[in-house]
């Protein structure tokens, strides 16, 4: 069918894109491809989340304590 393949073709892509990797675990259905992918978005957003406020308050911290 082709809306499984461009649902396979758009979860390998999301796979490549995070990083996550291909591993031995997968999706196997449409189902679970989609939450997979969700989740894998899901998940970028909060690591580029936490990693921009450890930096502001790495930076703040900085020009707290040591300024010129």
């Amino acid at each position: 069918d082709t809306s499984d393949l461009y649902i396979t073709a758009v979860y390998f892509t999301i796979t490549t894109m995070s990083t996550v990797g291909y591993g031995d675990i997968s999706g196997h259905n449409n189902f679970e491809r989609m939450i997979s992918s969700f989740l894998m978005i899901l998940g970028v957003f909060f690591f580029s989340f936490a990693s921009g406020n450890l930096t502001s308050i790495i930076t703040n911290y900085d020009n707290v304590n040591y300024k010129s």
